[in-house]
């Protein structure tokens, strides 16, 4: 993709998403995994899709929301039911006939025009019924596995995803907010929904263009010789390979992650689809996050006298078996280092002539410069076994391998 080519920062964001990821799904033997038909799926399918919704009774689900406001709530809430979007694929699993059941019951709601987003079950609503509306993304339930999780979303993961996003606003992180959801049910361990989520920052002017990380380093599905965005964008800066990838991406994304680990507890997985890059036709640039299906160290928060409430899910010590190092690795050294930073430092020392070291010792120089940061973390790197455990378990092992980022 040429970045002059697209000059409408949304087309631009959703063609990111679906088509610059070609070759950066390798670090795992699941990475690639995506059961979902070809209707649905983001580079196979078409240009956008139709969401069934129904209008949801109170005596028969649940409207969550946070302390964030917005103006998508009246979209999706009224005095007497709400909006729930189901993704077509849920329909086609067993196991569902009570909840179908449940939605016969529920007025048809309008049809939502929806792009799928890398995940494919992440979508940018478009139109409402045909008419345009405010932008913004549903994340929808989707018990279909991709990478190595069933992509279920359950009401703890909703209420856990709107305190994570709470927590984020109070301290001015450069964040997607996720501002509401809905369940049908009201078994609190098995209604499932969907969450809103903003197209911007709550606390600041993003930039006008925003892709996901992976699309910097990424081929294009559709014009794999063209060069990555990556290429494109330190051209246009006019900076040195090295200063590009190591000031506008490292080197924030470290800050960022060790901020909010230390302040909120919340380890952030900044991968290559949470992490977003954006950018304006002027040179500027700034790193943000998005998704708050995060693990939370209550001990971090104690330290710093948090007494707010924790939420049901993702607590280590609680229903988290793990110690807070290891799963702060999984996030820190296995999400963004090896998953983000190993490949930007591979194309950039393969394309560009960037030397790996010195991109390490910058992530290395801003981790040791937060104080706390290097009690967070375990000496060698942990990871998932190898092993697809049921019901969406996981274990962590110790590859043994040293920490290249920090």
């Amino acid at each position: 993709m040429k970045l002059d080519d697209h000059a409408d920062p949304a087309q631009l964001w959703q063609y990111a998403e679906r088509y610059l990821g070609v070759g950066t799904r390798a670090y795992s033997q699941y990475s690639a995994d995506l059961d979902i038909d070809d209707a649905y799926h983001p580079q196979r399918g078409p240009l956008s899709f139709a969401l069934p919704t129904f209008w949801v009774p109170y005596d028969s689900g649940e409207y969550l929301t946070n302390t964030i406001g917005s103006r998508l709530h009246s979209m999706y809430q009224r005095d007497d039911c709400f909006l729930l979007p189901v993704h077509p694929e849920t329909f086609a699993m067993a196991g569902l006939a009570d909840r179908e059941l449940l939605l016969k019951r529920c007025r048809r709601g309008p049809v939502l025009e929806v792009v799928p987003s890398a995940n494919a079950r992440t979508t940018f609503v478009c139109k409402m019924d045909g008419a345009p509306v405010a932008p913004h993304f549903l994340k929808l339930h989707f018990p279909k596995r991709s990478s190595r999780f069933t992509r279920r979303l359950r009401r703890p993961i909703i209420s856990l995803q709107l305190w994570v996003s709470d927590e984020l606003a109070a301290i001015e992180a450069p964040y997607l907010p996720e501002v509401g959801g809905g369940v049908v049910g009201h078994d609190r361990r098995e209604a499932w929904g969907f969450l809103l989520r903003e197209p911007r920052p709550r606390h600041e002017q993003s930039l006008r263009y925003t892709v996901p990380l992976f699309a910097l380093y990424g081929q294009d599905y559709w014009a794999p010789s063209d060069p990555t965005l990556l290429e494109q964008m330190i051209v246009r800066s006019g900076e040195s390979p090295t200063v590009f990838t190591a000031e506008r991406i490292v080197r924030p994304m470290v800050r960022l992650w060790v901020t909010v680990a230390l302040a909120t507890g919340c380890a952030l997985e900044m991968h290559g689809q949470n992490t977003l890059f954006t950018f304006s036709v002027g040179g500027a640039t700034n790193i943000m996050y998005r998704d708050c299906g995060v693990y939370v160290d209550p001990a971090v928060r104690q330290a710093r006298g948090a007494r707010r409430q924790l939420p049901e899910i993702n607590v280590i010590s609680r229903d988290v078996e793990f110690p807070r190092e290891q799963v702060f690795s999984l996030a820190y050294d296995s999400f963004m280092g090896h998953h983000v930073f190993s490949f930007i430092a591979s194309l950039a020392k393969d394309r560009l002539g960037v030397n790996t070291v010195e991109l390490q010792n910058v992530a290395r120089e801003e981790f040791a410069s937060v104080e706390g940061s290097a009690d967070l973390l375990p000496k060698t790197v942990y990871y998932y076994d190898s092993t697809l455990h049921p019901d969406g378990g996981w274990q962590l092992v110790d590859t043994g391998e040293p920490a290249e980022w920090r």
